[in-house]
Formats: structure tokens, sequence, C-alpha cells
């Protein structure tokens, strides 16, 4: 018996075919194969960085896998379904991280696989991370140029404003003063220089002759080193001997003055002499201070009495 279709019928399986047909060519086009048994992981990120479903999973590089959902956990954590083919065992440790897969920052799945001996099995989580992408990278380098330029240009204002408040009329003014005396002093130098170049030009000749009379003596002193040296020799000799003589001479002279004192010393303790008889005659002293003493007296007399011992007259001496 011949099974016959109906237009409909033929109609939804041509629909059908061309569904399966567009399907498998969309997915072998995306790298994946929807006649291959997969597995399935978890991975829970507290951000995604812009990631969507049917996104790449990688393994060094290949494309083992795709995202197959994301869903809120929570608030502000994301869980990521990842389904990788199942030839492919994931070491335990391996890290799920987001990347950047291309230039345009098209985020996709690379998985790090452990170092852990064991397998994960299907429907473990894995350990999230996140990498950068381009934006927040180039961001996170302009942020602190950023800063550094705002201080820059603060810098730069303040500067500026010092160098207005600088360049006022009287500054200016007195700048000019300076540039000027600075022009004349060099023009001076210049003069100076141009002098000296004239003397030197000049006495060329004299001033040859005298470095070569120097010369001459540097030469003598050096030829005749070892004669100075033992003439400065015999000098420090005589002069260490005239040195010495002076000093026994010295010494001795004084030797002599001491033992001469002591002689003169001891003679007057002895009562020897005028002085030692003064010194030690005690009649002797008590005269003296007597005759000292008439002597003030005599002498206070004659001068508050006078006449009694001075009597002249022009006419002839008074009869008494």
């Amino acid at each position: 018996m011949k099974l016959k279709l109906n237009k409909e019928t033929k109609a939804g399986i041509l629909v059908l075919l061309t569904l399966a047909v567009f399907i498998w060519g969309y997915s072998f086009l995306s790298g994946r194969n929807i006649f291959s048994a997969t597995h399935s992981y978890y991975v829970q990120y507290d951000r995604i960085g812009g990631m969507m479903e049917q996104a790449d999973v990688k393994l060094s590089g290949y494309n083992v896998g795709y995202v197959s959902s994301i869903r809120f956990v929570g608030i502000d954590d994301f869980l990521v379904r990842l389904s990788v083919e199942s030839r492919f065992s994931l070491p335990e440790g391996t890290v799920a991280r987001i990347i950047s897969s291309d230039i345009m920052g098209t985020r996709a799945i690379e998985l790090v696989p452990g170092p852990l001996p064991g397998i994960h099995s299907p429907g473990d989580t894995l350990a999230g991370e996140i990498e950068p992408d381009l934006v927040a990278e180039i961001t996170n380098y302009l942020v602190p140029l950023a800063s550094r330029a705002e201080n820059m240009m603060a810098s730069m204002d303040s500067v500026l404003i010092v160098f207005q408040t600088l360049l006022d009329q009287d500054f200016q003014d007195t700048f000019s003063q300076s540039i000027d005396r600075i022009g004349s002093t060099i023009v001076s130098l210049q003069s100076s220089v141009h002098s000296i170049d004239t003397l030197f030009s000049h006495e060329e000749s004299r001033f040859n002759r005298i470095m070569d009379n120097m010369e001459s003596i540097s030469d003598n002193l050096a030829g005749n080193n070892q004669n100075i040296t033992t003439i400065l020799d015999n000098f420090a000799s005589v002069s260490d001997s005239l040195a010495r003589l002076e000093i026994i001479a010295a010494v001795n002279n004084l030797n002599d003055v001491l033992s001469e004192t002591t002689r003169i010393i001891e003679g007057i303790e002895r009562g020897e002499g005028s002085l030692g008889k003064l010194v030690s005659d005690e009649q002797l002293y008590n005269n003296l201070e007597d005759a000292t003493r008439n002597l003030d007296m005599l002498l206070i007399d004659l001068r508050e009495r006078p006449g009694r011992y001075l009597n002249f007259s022009i006419f002839g001496r008074r009869r008494d």
C-alpha cells in the first residue's frame, strides 16, 4: 500500500527540513556542532563586562563550547552556564576567565586548566575571573594622565599669573635697563679682551724670552738639586750648632748670676759689708732712725722760723 502525503504535510516537512538545515548551518558557521554531546558547567560573576549569550568558550584559543544562558542571582551577581563539548575534560581548579576575543572588545570565555589532578564533573561550578577590556585598560591608563594634566594646567596657570604680575611696566623698564647694562658690560669685556690680546701680540717676544729664562732657571735648579740639598743641610747643621752654643752660653751666664746673687745674699745675712751691717746691726739702725727724725725736726723748724738761722742786711751786720 503506497503512502500518500497531501500538499500541506509535504510543505510542513519541507519547512522543518529547511529550518534544521538553517540551524545546522548557522551552528557550523559559528564553530559549534549541534550533533555533538556537551557538558554544562556554571560560573558566578559579579559583573560580565558586556558578555552575551552564545559567546564563545575557548580552551587554549580553540572553541570548545558556548555560553548557553546568563541569569541574575540575587541583585549584583550573574550565573553563567557554559556548554562544553564532552570530549574535553576540565581539571579541578579550572578558571573561566572573561576576555576580549578581538580588538572590538567582543567578550568570550577562556578556560584556564587547573593544576589539580582531579577532573570536574558536569554541573560543577568553576571559579570565575574578568580580564579588563581594552577600554577599561585605556581608561585606567588615562585617568592618572588626566589628573597629571589637570595639575600641570594649574601649575601653568600659577606660572602665567606670576609672569603677568612680574611683566608690568616697571619690571619691563628695569629689565630693559639691566639688558642695556649687560650689553655695555659685554662690550667692555670685549674691549678688555682685545687690549689684552694686543698686549700679548706686541709683547710676545718679551714673554717668550721671560718664559725661556724661567725654563733655564728651572733647569739649573733641577741640575743643581743635589748641591742645593747639601747647602741646606749644612746651613741647618750650622744653625743647630749656633742655637746649641747660644743656649749653653745663656745657661752658663744665668748660673754665674745666680751663684753671685746667692753669695751676696749670704754675705748680707752674715753682716758683711755696709748693707750687711745695716741689716744686722740694730744700734746702727736705731741711730739712723734718730738722725732721720732729728733732721726732719730741723727742717720743720727751719721752715717755720727761718730768721733764727738766716740773718742778712744790706747795710752790714746788726749788732745785738
